[in-house]
């Protein structure tokens, strides 16, 4: 074997493995961008206060039909224009809906299981905020 065989062979080596360190660096990135792109939405702690004060409200809620029709279009509004996070308010926006038909006599209640469904999901937005969301049973 010559020098320049050998140097040659080396320099193809270190080219290599360059290469198989780069595409697994890449693929690495790829990955994380991946999970990152899987995880929720990590909404404002004043969005996550906001949502909580949507579901308080919901438990004081009359039998009086129209006066929870005022009360669902005033939260709508008031989510729709304060909450910068739409997949909480879309989560938050499902249980004023349940709470309202709750409070008309109207449809069927979730039942408890689904309430909780709801909060562990609408809680993984807030879980940078700091702010754990307490969502009451309707069922009961």
């Amino acid at each position: 074997m010559t020098v320049s065989a050998f140097s040659r062979k080396k320099k193809a080596t270190i080219l290599g493995v360059v290469a198989a360190a780069f595409l697994v660096a890449l693929s690495a990135a790829g990955g994380y961008r991946l999970y990152e792109r899987a995880q929720p939405s990590q909404a404002s702690r004043a969005d996550c206060v906001l949502a909580q004060r949507i579901v308080d409200g919901a438990q004081e809620l009359s039998h009086d039909k129209a006066a929870v029709g005022e009360w669902e279009q005033s939260t709508a509004q008031l989510r729709r224009s304060r909450m910068k996070d739409g997949y909480l308010g879309f989560r938050i926006a499902q249980y004023e809906v349940w709470a309202a038909l709750k409070a008309k006599g109207e449809g069927t209640p979730p039942a408890d299981k689904e309430v909780k469904e709801l909060a562990d999901r609408a809680n993984r937005h807030c879980e940078d905020a700091g702010v754990t969301l307490t969502l009451p049973a309707i069922a009961s």
